[in-house]
């Protein structure tokens, strides 16, 4: 099997950021490349042979290359890069792929284990679709029929289409086919098409079954906007952060899990989340009795649940009481003994505020008070941050728990704990904020999973550097008052912020959540 990955494009929509340099040596937030990440995949998956179609940047891609001796890299110049699309690429590659084939755009960013399992599976010609997403207004869809594909386009939204992404395996006499029908489109002179164009003609003769995402993590960079987002997206990837549910069925399986618990909002029952548990193929208990601000008693109630139901893994489902109620019933199983320190916790919020599914802490009431409990074995091992759970959410708590999430960062830069790090993960935060909370609040499903990232990041920083005084202050007029925790937390944070202002102790990231304020 060889490897054919296409980066001989121009990336003319990325504007200054590949003025000077491919698209494919963009750096992510690990400090590789898009292009170094794909190969590192590659080279895990133990494949030898790449071809690598190039354009303007031939000699960068070359270099790079060299970080792989024990890759055996094929360089195919495109010289007519900006005049033709990839379809002349592949047509000038042609003799190089006599093989099976996995097909790869250099654009393309996706999770370590994602390549891996598109060659263990055995159709022989796969292409990779997402059924769970909205259809991409600008980027490739595809029509399935009959269990096979039958056209990729950018220009199809009916019923049968879904979001497609160009990552495909291809048996020897699939491609060849391919090429054939490349090559009599580039002799017609045909060649400012893509590639698919081709495909589409044959594609009843072929045979390519769709394998869908299930989980894994995959995008593609177009712009300069699509990068930000990626970069953020691939780094909560790499750190056990799924994006579909759908992912629960692998972290099931991943766990070796037979007896699940599931501890859930009661806004879930018999909705279409809670008919999904019920097609996972495990003797799962779904516990719904989650109070909003969890208590000692509602604590040992999920606990005595959980025991009863001799249960091996925790999923938690709701706002950030589902996920504190299962940090704190985690937290009582730890006490009594320390072998539950093993048992797995995957979280899945509904709600984009508290980053509780990022964190190690969880906050319980005892007695009428606060109680924060923290233990490094309470941070979850897994989250998903599927943004579709997010439609149910109405205009006030999105506002409040978006809120919530932006009084989070702002306490992690006020802190004395904070550290470069949690600098970063919270100012990172406040940024996407700030550019989306109008159009969060309007109900812009667009930007959900741009929120849904801001508050993880928030909790990746709290988890590091802790609340400030704020958020201790807040549970009083919670408590007391019936506030909701967010607007709490916002009133507090409003003084904190003029007292940070005439310290001086004030990022520019700060000064412009104080404006917005």
């Amino acid at each position: 099997m060889k490897v054919l990955i296409l980066n001989s494009g121009t990336g003319t929509r990325m504007g200054t950021l590949t003025q000077n340099h491919p698209k494919c040596l963009l750096k992510l937030n690990n400090g590789e490349s898009i292009f170094s990440r794909q190969l590192k995949a590659v080279e895990d998956c133990n494949l030898t042979d790449v071809i690598v179609t190039t354009g303007k940047h031939e000699n960068e891609l070359i270099e790079q290359s060299k970080l792989f001796p024990k890759l055996k890299i094929t360089f195919v110049n495109n010289p007519l890069y900006s005049a033709t699309n990839y379809i002349y690429s592949m047509y000038l590659a042609k003799q190089y792929l006599d093989d099976d084939i996995i097909l790869i755009h250099g654009d393309l960013v996706f999770d370590k284990t994602l390549l891996f399992d598109i060659i263990a599976n055995p159709q022989p010609s796969l292409c990779l679709i997402n059924t769970h997403i909205p259809l991409p207004t600008k980027d490739f869809k595809c029509r399935i029929e009959n269990g096979y594909l039958k056209q990729v386009s950018i220009d199809i939204f009916d019923d049968n289409c879904h979001a497609l992404f160009p990552f495909y395996k291809l048996s020897r006499q699939c491609m060849q086919s391919w090429l054939k029908e490349i090559t009599a489109f580039v002799e017609k002179g045909i060649t400012n098409v893509y590639a698919e164009n081709a495909l589409n003609n044959i594609s009843k003769k072929l045979s390519i079954k769709p394998m869908l995402t299930n989980g894994h993590y995959i995008n593609e960079i177009d712009t300069p906007d699509d990068y930000i987002h990626v970069k953020s997206e691939v780094f909560m990837a790499d750190n056990n952060t799924y994006f579909e549910i759908s992912a629960l069925k692998y972290l099931l399986e991943k766990h070796s899990a037979k007896r699940p618990f599931a501890i859930m909002g009661r806004h879930l029952q018999n909705t279409d989340t809670d008919a999904f548990l019920d097609t996972l193929n495990a003797d799962l208990c779904k516990y719904f009795n989650v109070k909003e601000n969890p208590t000692e008693e509602s604590v040992l109630d999920a606990q005595k649940a959980f025991e009863q139901h001799n249960a091996d893994l925790l999923i938690s489902i709701g706002g950030g009481s589902a996920i504190d109620t299962a940090k704190a019933v985690k937290y009582n199983l730890l006490a009594n003994n320390p072998e539950y320190s093993k048992l797995a916790h995957i979280a899945i919020p509904t709600t984009a505020g508290s980053g509780s599914e990022a964190t190690r802490f969880s906050v319980i009431t005892c007695g009428g008070s606060k109680r924060s409990l923290t233990h490094d074995y309470l941070l979850p091992e897994s989250a998903i941050l599927d943004s579709s759970l997010l439609y149910s959410m109405n205009a006030q708590q999105r506002k409040v728990s978006l809120i919530d999430a932006l009084c989070h960062s702002a306490e992690s830069l006020l802190s004395r704990n904070s550290t470069d790090e949690s600098k970063r993960f919270a100012e990172l935060s406040i940024k996407i904020i700030l550019e989306n909370y109008k159009a969060f609040a309007a109900n812009n499903t667009a930007v959900f999973n741009k929120i849904f990232t801001a508050s993880n990041y928030a909790g990746r920083a709290i988890n590091i550097s802790k609340t400030a005084f704020g958020h201790a202050l807040s549970y009083t007029l919670t408590t007391e008052y019936g506030i909701q925790h967010g607007q709490a937390v916002a009133i507090c944070l409003i003084h904190a912020l003029k007292y940070a202002e005439n310290t001086g102790d004030f990022s520019d990231e700060l000064k412009d959540l104080s404006k917005t304020l």
